[in-house]
């Protein structure tokens, strides 16, 4: 049997996976791994065990069966399948936060409004996915002992709680293997090493209960972007393809900070220069002002990652009523060596008694860094003064050089000084664990006879560890003085004598591109920069995150005698405890209150108002340790009103505490079999969702955002006086089942109030105007170059993360079916063939204006209709209106072959139209035309389309082996405005793969 979810609500066969969610394909292997004797189970969304038939809710269930023939795709393969989700991350995490994490999004509404469950119980929120707002990471999942996975697509906080808003996902593990049971799969990826992975599960089925243990391992291929013309392109716009305004080679200006010259070298190692009207120019640019520099040279557009994977669960019955349930799981993501610029661009300067610039210090006593005129590098460039340089410039460089705030980066194009790729690396590493485990059972006899009960605490902890690199800004400073190098005496040392080293940070030290690997024709070989010098010059932190989760849950339910119309009324009721920790814990140079100034290295005491670290791009962050308790109460009751009417209604109390307080959440739904192939259903509710206790504790953190082609420094403040965010949510279905045909049509809606959101810094910084720099709560949240309000001067901004706007998104899930008792109705060898597709119609997005929290009269962000349009590198979202799937399944007496067919509509990015040329600084739909040599339109983006094939063959000795041809037309992803000019939450990035698997059961 194909995939089936049973539009009554999917539970239907949830039974039947039960039973055979493991099962071979081979009828023996079926006959001696299925048990005899099945219960009744609880589908998501309900505490009450029955006749889940009639449910009214949307849930998909899917088994490993149905998985198998779709070629055991990945988590993240699987995801993107799911017509329902939008914008989830996994494919690749280089610059939307998490990386060797997956999530999924369902309806948009951002990973940390889908729950997912394992087993029915709640997860640790994975450290890795802030940029999404945290949410769990479905990596944890151990995919041998999975079974079947339910996805209900409907809100679902009256049963579940706080953050189940869009809908909830539950991974149910498989109770019915008896043996051994080996999986393999390789998929063969062109220019990668490929993915790979292999499980062993050992299962034991006794007369009162089982045992299950598995362990798997998953690899990761690394994919270069420089081996997928798609994702490194030529330049075509300020906004995307990995361009940053922060160049390499840089700008410089006189020793009072006048623009001065443009570095040489800019287009012949790679970079690319470009007029004062943002078109690119050939040649060496004489005249010409700017340069831009493209750091996804150096990146991956998919990961080196390894996934590690332990389990083990024991069910047991201690006696006739009573249970016993334990599980244990580990999991590891490693993403070792994530590839990244050798250098990032600079947001922090020396201060101002140490840069001997005679430009006036600013923020936090900051000035450029200098170039003096005695360093070697500086000499040879004035002493050739090559073309395009001016001998005016030359001479101008007499008394030292100072470096451009916005314009410059001290490494790029030369690449990392040690490492043979050029590239800088940071690991990342993730480790996981969780014990759960309750007794379960059933009253006999006396006032509770036939009250179920069941009890089950749960701790789950997940860490994070993230080591990286950034330059030290005095370091640098120290190099252009001649004080540089690890066995410097910068107290005592001579300049450029002796250990005492002069960094160059001009084009003249680079012999060749670690871009393009041509030949430098500016190079001079005598102020060459020696390596181990410049490598001195980063710094390393690291960063550990440790979210901890405790769950205490007791629920109890009944079917009562007493009788309705269709049956007896049933309940359920239930307590929960929930305990959970954030630890944000960082060492050494990244830890402010050890090193809080740029100065406060190598034994120095440092001095600055506002301690913000020693990077030139990352910012240091002070250590927190935050908890919450939550407490709630629940009760369901099931209404058989008729046989062929059933209603059921739940209410969840939630207790916070504190600021955030309490919440109550009803949900109702129906379900009405209007004839035997016809029926309806309907579900209401309330959703709600707390602020996290990090983000309502006083603070503030330092990174960076991407802001009109550039990155700048960007603080996000908390606020102690954030609201819970609430939403209505409702579904509403029509569903048919007519023979071998079944479809449903469902309309959807969530409507939001009070958003819990972070401002987006690109939005903030594109208000800057004279109106709103004459406002001083606007004004405040920058610090300008000069103090002076304007975009081109900005050195860091400000968000916060707010309350904001209203939010409403409607649409319509759409799903048919058809199953043939033979082929297409022929009789051909014992074929049968099952024909099928879902869609996914998003009508609206529809976003209120975001204003300003201390000023309302600001509008950072007009009202928008999000349905249709993208923006991947800001906000980070992309909403297709049609997302579609289809399959041709065609089963024979030992094998298998489906074909699927995945659709994604073009979206149009959420910004200006492009006006020609004069957007072209502008907005990011402007796109560069080399023939025409003028400003395009990109518009609506083109439509996505793949097809995969996969076969599955029955062979002797309970064997099954798989091959499949994914992406079959080896189309590459549609273009799209972001860093790899492709859209990673609906593209494929790999290209055709050939993948191959072996199932063995002993």
């Amino acid at each position: 049997m194909t995939k089936r979810s049973y539009f009554c609500g999917g539970s239907f066969l949830a039974v039947a996976l039960a039973l055979g969610a493991a099962s071979s394909a081979s009828a023996q292997s079926a006959a001696a791994n299925t048990p005899t004797d099945v219960e009744e189970v609880v589908v998501t969304g309900s505490f009450i065990a029955g006749s889940s038939e009639k449910a009214a809710q949307p849930v998909d269930v899917i088994g490993v069966t149905e998985l198998a023939k779709q070629g055991a795709p990945s988590v993240v393969q699987l995801v993107k399948t799911l017509t329902a989700a939008q914008s989830s991350l996994g494919e690749s995490n280089r610059y939307n936060g998490g990386a060797g994490t997956a999530s999924i999004n369902l309806r948009g509404l951002g990973s940390s409004r889908t729950l997912v469950l394992m087993n029915g119980r709640r997860l640790a929120d994975t450290t890795a996915a802030a940029f999404q707002g945290g949410g769990q990471d479905l990596n944890f999942m151990p995919t041998a002992a999975i079974g079947r996975i339910e996805i209900l697509k409907d809100g679902a906080a009256a049963t579940y709680g706080s953050d189940a808003i869009a809908g909830v996902v539950n991974f149910m593990t498989r109770k019915d293997l008896n043996g051994f049971e080996f999986n393999g799969n390789y998929a063969l990826i062109q220019d990668s090493s490929g993915d790979y992975d292999a499980s062993l599960a050992y299962g034991h089925v006794f007369d009162r209960g089982n045992v299950l243990l598995t362990a798997g391992y998953r690899a990761r291929g690394r994919l270069d972007a420089q081996d997928r013309d798609y994702a490194v392109r030529p330049f075509e716009s300020v906004f995307y393809g990995g361009w940053s305004g922060s160049a390499s080679p840089g700008t410089y200006g006189t020793a009072t900070g006048a623009t001065l010259f443009r570095d040489n070298g800019c287009n012949e190692l790679g970079s690319q220069i470009l007029s004062g009207g943002l078109k690119p120019v050939a040649g060496n640019g004489a005249g010409q002002p700017l340069c831009r520099y493209q750091f996804s040279n150096f990146n991956d557009v998919v990961n080196k990652e390894q996934h590690y994977q332990l389990y083990g669960e024991v069910n047991f019955e201690l006696s006739d009523d009573v249970k016993f349930h334990g599980e244990v799981a580990w999991n590891r993501n490693n993403v070792p060596n994530q590839r990244i610029s050798p250098a990032n661009l600079t947001t922090q300067f020396p201060t101002a008694n140490t840069s001997g610039a005679l430009v006036a210090p600013g923020f936090n006593n900051q000035t450029r860094f200098f170039v003096p005129a005695s360093n070697p590098g500086l000499i040879a460039l004035r002493t050739n003064c090559a073309a395009p340089l001016s001998a005016a410039q030359c001479a101008a460089m007499a008394a030292g050089v100072t470096t451009s705030q916005t314009s410059w980066r001290l490494i790029g194009v030369e690449g990392h000084p040690t490492n043979k790729d050029g590239a800088d690396y940071q690991d990342i590493q993730q480790t996981q664990y969780r014990v759960s485990a309750g007794l379960s059972g059933k009253f006999n006899g006396g006032f509770l006879d036939g009250l179920t009960w069941d009890t089950n605490l749960m701790f789950m902890e997940n860490q994070g560890i993230v080591t990286t690199n950034d330059l030290l800004v005095n370091r640098i400073q120290r190099g252009f003085n001649g004080l540089g190098g690890p066995d410097c005496n910068f107290r005592t040392g001579t300049p450029g004598v002796g250990n005492c080293k002069y960094i160059n940070p001009f084009s003249n030290g680079i012999r060749t591109s670690a871009i393009n690997g041509a030949a430098n024709p500016y190079f001079v070989a005598s102020v060459a920069n020696d390596p181990k010098a410049v490598e001195w010059l980063y710094g390393k932190y690291t960063n550990v995150r440790t979210n901890q989760l405790f769950v205490a849950d007791a629920v109890v339910s009944k079917e009562t005698g007493i009788a309705l119309g269709g049956g007896n009324v049933a309940f359920a009721a239930g307590l929960q405890y929930r305990f959970d920790r954030n630890i944000d814990d960082w060492e050494g140079l990244g830890d402010v209150s050890a090193t809080p100034c740029v100065d406060s290295i190598d034994g120095q005491q440092g001095q600055c108002a506002n301690p913000v670290g020693p990077f030139v791009f990352f910012g240091a962050q002070n250590d927190y340790d935050v908890d919450r308790k939550v407490a709630a109460a629940f009760a369901e009751i099931r209404l058989p009103i008729l046989e062929n009417l059933e209603v059921s209604a739940a209410l969840r109390q939630e207790e916070f505490g504190g600021k955030v307080g309490s919440t109550t959440n009803p949900r109702i739904s129906g379900r009405w079999q209007v004839m035997d192939w016809l029926a309806v259903r309907g579900s209401w509710g309330t959703t709600f969702r707390a602020p996290g206790q990090a983000a309502l504790t006083p603070g503030s953190t330092k990174g960076v955002r991407q802001i009109s082609g550039s990155y700048r420094a960007v603080v996000t403040e908390n606020n102690p006086n954030l609201q819970p965010e609430t939403a209505t949510t409702g579904n509403y279905g029509v569903l048919f089942n007519v023979g071998g045909f079944s479809a449903s049509v469902d309309y959807w809606t969530f409507d939001f109030k009070k958003e819990l959101i972070t401002e987006d810094a690109g939005q903030l910084v594109a208000a800057i105007n004279a109106t709103n720099c004459a406002k001083p709560a606007f004004a405040a949240r920058f610090v300008f170059i000069g103090g002076v309000c304007s975009a081109p001067n900005l050195l860091q901004g400000t968000i916060k993360i707010v309350n904001g706007q209203n939010t409403k998104t409607s649409g319509f899930d759409l799903r048919a079916q058809y199953e043939f008792e033979n082929f297409f109705g022929m009789d051909l060898y014992d074929t049968r063939v099952t024909v099928g597709g879902e869609a996914t119609l998003t009508e609206e997005y529809k976003r209120g204006a975001t204003t300003l929290l201390e000023d309302t009269s600001v509008i950072i962000a007009p009202a928008l209709n999000r349905a249709g349009l993208h923006d991947l590198s800001g906000e980070f979202y992309s909403f297709p209106k049609t997302r579609a799937s289809a399959f041709i399944n065609v089963t024979g007496e030992n094998w298998n072959l489906r074909y699927q067919l995945l659709y994604r509509e073009g979206t149009t990015i959420a910004a200006p139209a492009c006006v020609g040329d004069a957007g072209a600084g502008a907005t990011p739909d402007c796109r560069y035309n080399y023939t025409s040599g003028v400003y395009e339109s990109v518009g609506k983006l083109k439509d996505f389309w793949q097809s995969d094939v996969t076969l599955q063959v029955n062979l002797p000795w309970e064997t099954t082996a798989t091959v499949s041809v994914q992406n079959l037309f080896d189309k590459d992803p549609p273009f799209a405005q972001s860093f790899y000019n492709y859209d990673v939450t609906n593209g494929n990035p790999l290209g055709r793969v050939l993948k191959v698997g072996v199932r063995k059961t002993f």
